[in-house]
């Protein structure tokens, strides 16, 4: 940009440019340039060191030596310039001067009012897309490619209008140009705003330029953006307009019309580097990064005004901004870094050496632009050009010449995602530069667009700002031991571009990439594909060529399709290399420790050596050699096999050489007969030695195998591994037994008899019908329920310890009506409950989940002068699960008891009797490899019980305590039933179980105030005790079979109880009462939940 002043007689709003001639002191400034000592020799082969100065001051002509100084210490590669029209001197002079001081031999360039000036071996032209861009175009060295330096000066004029043609011809040449560009210059464009953001001085200057002259409509409509109040800023233009320019000068302003600008306005967008950024990125170093926030002096980043420039700027449509800046086309804008010493004075924006100091000590700015320096370095991969055919393509290299090669780890990830930083939210824009995308806040705006976002809103804006077309690439070589990295194929380029690997690697990571689109070649070097991921497959369908081997590394699969010609060697390393294609031509094949190869294709020569894997087919099927193959000892030949007498297969036109080497049979399929043969190796040039040994996956099928002069043959024989053998725990050994004696007559016998030892467990654990045990035990368990129910009335019925009952009904003068209990009086009483609770699975069960909801009645009355007695009746329903999911059930009970209690003082006793009646609905899912069985089962039992319990209560100032012990007596007794089903079915006779429960524990309670209600709090707390038939068992039988006894989840024989509730009057003669009940053990748990609403009348 170029500076100009106002001057009376200016047309309101436009700039003349009052530049003055400037005449060459070339004699002059040799004899200085002669004087200077010569410096450090040019930046290292990967890296440029440029400059870039506006010349508007053409300091040549007022300290001709200080600028010579600058320049020559600066030791600049390349140096542009700006605003050279009328300042020729810097082209016409500075390469002898540079070139006098030992600096190197400089060439130049100029066009209009830019130009280049370079050391390094090269070229010269122009761009005429959009603003001319002098450029020199740089030969390539051994670790950076040919590349261009350019340098232009975009239209100075307030609007962006006149920038934005200018900025999409740089974009057009930047697209089309099969170079990399460093771009410098000034562009008269600010990154986060286009004129920079207007402190509010630089606001009130605007308003005062403005009202002098009010005819700049442009002017006015930023000061309608930035005001606060529209009303005050239209006072001010009407009161103060043609009062003359010290009048409006002295003017007040309103305190509060301002605000400094903390984002641009919409007058103050950024369009012109919104354009640029499309196709270029912004190099930059922290420090330079323009803020939301108005410039300060000096700060380190701006660029114009120059600091000692800062007063000549008059033009209050522009405040203190960065407009000259360094910017690298796509996509190579992604391998170029700044790699400035941050101790030298000479890079970065240039503020302590760029100045003239003064006879009186003031300083004076070389340029009304501070001056910007970058060395700027390639660390991305060598870029060569070759010919294909007649086409001028691009090679992409990765080998020992690579600037970071080295740095690297010799491993380069090559990705479309350029990653970059300097991209806005707020900046995401259309062709023109104007921001697209809706609904951002501020904070959003400002925040940098993240390349790898998964935020929809902006996967558009990451396609069209961070994934860079390599569409350029007709080819990438990987060299000298070193590995690229690609996440996706369009990453080396169309499907055209060819990848050679010359003693190099290509590395897929993720899952994202399931294809090599590509010719690829193998040089002499060989190379390896490292498909890293396990859960990825890659497949190759194009041709695969070249005198190179091949390795296959990392623990994903690779495919092979169609027919390859390369002649190295095939080497398997790791994972697994699937042919369905052929790789014939391969010299040969061997697969190492921890590889496999598979599929249906055709090799050459083969060996399987130690620890490798040879699995034809892709399921059954057969793999062709042309030629010989070995099996070395502790390889592995996988062969699957079903029961139709199919299996996988090696065929070999050669010998097969067997060193030993193990045959592991996969066996699927459930109707093997009791012997089955198959022919698993052919040899047309013979069989010699044999496999060291064969298994299977078939836990009661044996293999063995044969030899023939020509083949090798597998037989599966049923072994004398019994059923039970396999059983894991007590219940799938006993269920093994019964269902072997039934013989392969039986289809569950049958399906099981082809089972691996895992899939054997699991049919029998299915098979035993462990849920009716289970049912049982929880039956056994909510026999308490009667207990609980009896021994809380007979304590609420005395007037003690509060507990989870209803208040009861008693007949009143009026008839039937709720009241508090008391011991005068025949009451009724309901009780309502619900319980849940599950046994862990552990290596006898496979665990039980359980579910109990009713409700129980009862009335009692007074018996003599102690005692009350009464009656308990009721129904509930259980529902129940094995944690398998594979069988479940229900049960519908009904309760019938009798209860009696009394109180003596402190001691408490209360007994009763009970019996409840069952009736249980079962059904049982069994499904395995070969077999499933749908299985139903009604039948009815019943639990008698007999209890008691002896209190003792001791009151404690607010608080009942009363220590309790309680014994319960259960005994269920369940009817014969058979299954309806199939070949699973279970028959069991009636059997009788029975367990004595014994409880220790505490009870208390105390009433509390809540507001204007009165509420009563209780709790429990116990240990109880369980002996007898703990771990209920059934017995059963298969058809056909003999008996077996199955055990269910166990009742825990300790348990600690637990218990706390609330009960609090709503309203008058109603009351909410909440508690919960538990038992929990270290295998299983019980919990109930109890709610109550009781009202008066």
């Amino acid at each position: 940009m170029t500076t100009f002043q106002h001057g009376a007689d200016d047309a309101p709003g436009q700039a003349r440019h009052n530049r003055r001639m400037r005449t060459a002191a070339a004699a002059l400034l040799c004899g200085t340039a002669l004087a200077l000592q010569a410096v450090s020799a040019q930046a290292a082969e990967d890296s440029i060191r440029i400059l870039t100065l506006n010349t508007w001051l053409d300091r040549f002509k007022a300290n001709p030596s200080v600028m010579s100084e600058f320049l020559t210490k600066g030791n600049y590669d390349v140096l542009t310039f700006q605003e050279l029209q009328t300042n020729s001197t810097y082209t016409r002079d500075i390469p002898g001067i540079l070139s006098g001081a030992g600096l190197g031999t400089f060439g130049k360039r100029q066009d209009g009012d830019v130009g280049v000036i370079s050391r390094l071996p090269g070229s010269f032209g122009a761009n005429k897309l959009g603003d001319t861009a002098t450029y020199t175009l740089l030969d390539a060295t051994s670790s950076r490619p040919q590349s261009y330096v350019a340098t232009t000066h975009l239209n100075y004029y307030d609007p962006s209008t006149n920038r934005i043609g200018e900025a999409k011809g740089l974009n057009q040449w930047a697209a089309s140009a099969t170079a990399p560009i460093i771009m410098t210059g000034d562009f008269n464009a600010g990154d986060v705003s286009e004129r920079g953001l207007h402190s509010i001085s630089q606001q009130e200057r605007l308003l005062r330029i403005y009202t002098k002259a009010p005819t700049n409509a442009f002017y006015l409509s930023l000061l309608k953006q930035y005001a606060k109040d529209q009303a005050q800023l239209d006072a001010f233009i009407a009161q103060w307009k043609g009062k003359g320019n010290a009048a409006i000068d002295a003017a007040p302003i309103p305190p509060d019309l301002f605000a400094d600008e903390m984002y641009p306005v919409a007058g103050n967008l950024p369009q012109t580097m919104n354009i640029l950024k499309k196709q270029y990125q912004v190099l930059q170093l922290p420090e330079e990064r323009e803020q939301f926030s108005p410039h300060a002096l000096n700060d380190g980043s701006v660029t114009w005004p120059s600091h000692g420039e800062d007063a000549t700027n008059t033009w209050g449509s522009w405040h203190r901004v960065k407009i000259d800046h360094f910017l690298a086309s796509r996509p190579f804008g992604k391998w170029w870094q700044i790699d400035d010493d941050k101790d030298d004075p000479y890079l970065g924006v240039i503020t302590d050496v760029s100045y003239v100091t003064n006879a009186n000590g003031t300083k004076t700015p070389l340029s009304d632009h501070e001056p910007v320096a970058h060395n700027v370095r390639w660390v991305g991969p060598q870029l060569e050009t070759y010919d294909d055919n007649g086409t001028q393509k691009t090679r992409v290299v990765w080998g020992k010449d690579a600037s970071t090669f080295s740095e690297r780890g010799k491993e380069f990830f090559l990705t479309r995602n350029n990653m970059r930083d300097d991209v806005y939210l707020g900046q995401i824009s259309d062709e023109n530069g104007l921001p697209i995308l809706a609904g951002l806040t501020e904070a959003e705006k400002k925040t940098l667009l993240d390349c790898k976002s998964t935020d929809a809103r902006f996967q558009q804006a990451i396609a069209d700002y961070c994934i860079d077309d390599h569409s350029f690439i007709g080819e990438l070589k990987v060299a000298d031991g070193g590995t690229v990295v690609v996440e996706e194929d369009a990453a080396l380029g169309t499907d055209q571009a060819r990848l050679r690997l010359d003693g190099g690697s290509l590395k897929v990571v993720g899952t994202g990439m399931n294809v090599l689109a590509r010719n690829l070649v193998m040089e002499a070097g060989g190379g390896a594909l490292d498909i890293a991921d396990a859960g990825n497959v890659l497949g190759i369908a194009k041709e695969i060529s070249g005198e190179g081997s091949l390795t296959k590394l990392g623990l994903g699969g690779l495919v092979l399709e169609g027919t390859h010609s390369y002649t190295g060697e095939t080497i398997v390393k790791a994972g697994a290399l699937s042919l369905q294609g052929s790789i014939a031509a391969s010299a040969l094949t061997t697969v190492g420790a921890g590889g496999a190869l598979g599929g249906i294709g055709t090799l050459g020569n083969t060996v399987v050596a130690a620890g490798g894997v040879l699995a034809p087919g892709n399921s059954i099927g057969t793999i062709n050699v042309a030629g010989d193959i070995t099996f070395e000892a502790g390889s592995v030949f996988e062969v699957e096999a079903n029961d139709r007498g199919e299996s996988d297969k090696v065929a070999a036109s050669g010998k097969a050489v067997l060193q030993g080497g193990s045959v592991l049979t996969l066996a699927s399929g459930n109707n093997y007969a009791p012997q089955t043969r198959y022919t698993i190796v052919t040899a047309a040039g013979g069989v010699t030695g044999a496999f060291a040994d064969v298994s299977s996956n078939l836990v009661f099928l044996d293999p063995t195998l044969a030899y023939g002069a020509n083949d090798v043959t597998l037989t599966l024989n049923r072994n004398d591994i019994s059923f039970a053998d396999v059983g894991a725990n007590g219940n799938q050994k006993a269920t093994a037994a019964a269902l072997e004696s039934l013989g392969f007559g039986n289809a569950a016998y049958a399906a099981v008899a082809n089972l691996d030892e895992a899939g054997a467990q699991d049919a029998f654990e299915q098979m035993s019908g462990e849920v009716h045990s289970s049912a049982r035990g929880m039956m056994m368990q909510d026999g308490g329920v009667m207990l609980d129910a009896a021994t809380s009335r007979i304590d609420q019925a005395f007037g003690e310890v509060p507990a989870a009952s209803m208040p009861v009904m008693a007949y009143g003068d009026d008839g039937l009506e709720l009241v508090a209990a008391d011991t005068d009086r025949f009451a009724l009483w309901t009780r309502a409950f619900g319980s849940w609770g599950d046994s862990k699975a552990d290596t006898a069960n496979v665990g039980f989940d359980r579910s109990t909801g009713g409700l129980l009645a009862g009335g009692d009355a007074l018996v003599g002068d102690a005692w009350r007695a009464g009656v308990i009746a009721g129904y509930s329903r259980s529902s129940f699960d094995t944690a398998n999911g594979g069988s479940s059930g229900s049960s519908d009970n009904y309760h019938l008891g009798v209860n009696a209690g009394t109180r003596a003082g402190p001691f408490g006793l209360t007994v009763g009797a009970g019996y409840t009646w069952h009736r249980f609905d079962t059904a049982r899912q069994v499904a395995f490899a070969g077999f499933a069985d749908a299985l139903s089962a009604s039948y009815s039992g019943g639990t008698a019980q007999v209890f008691g319990e002896a209190s003792y209560k001791v009151d404690a100032g607010r608080f009942t305590v009363e220590g309790f012990s309680n014994l319960t007596y259960v005994n269920l007794r369940t009817d014969a039933f058979t299954e309806k089903g199939g070949a699973a079915a279970l028959s069991s006779a009636a059997s009788s179980s029975d367990v004595t429960f014994t409880t220790l524990g505490v009870r208390g309670s105390t009433d509390v105030s809540l507001g204007a209600s009165e509420a009563t709090l209780h709790g429990t707390l116990g240990w109880r005790h369980a002996f007898g038939d703990v771990a209920p068992t059934s017995s059963f039988a298969f058809d056909g079979s003999g008996g077996f006894d199955v055990s269910g989840a166990a009742i825990a024989r300790d348990a600690a109880v637990l218990g706390a509730g609330i009960d609090f009057a709503i309203a008058p003669k109603t009351r909410l009462g909440i508690s919960y009940t538990g038992q929990v053990s270290s295998k299983a748990s019980d919990h109930g939940i109890d709610a109550k609403l009781a009202v008066s009348f």
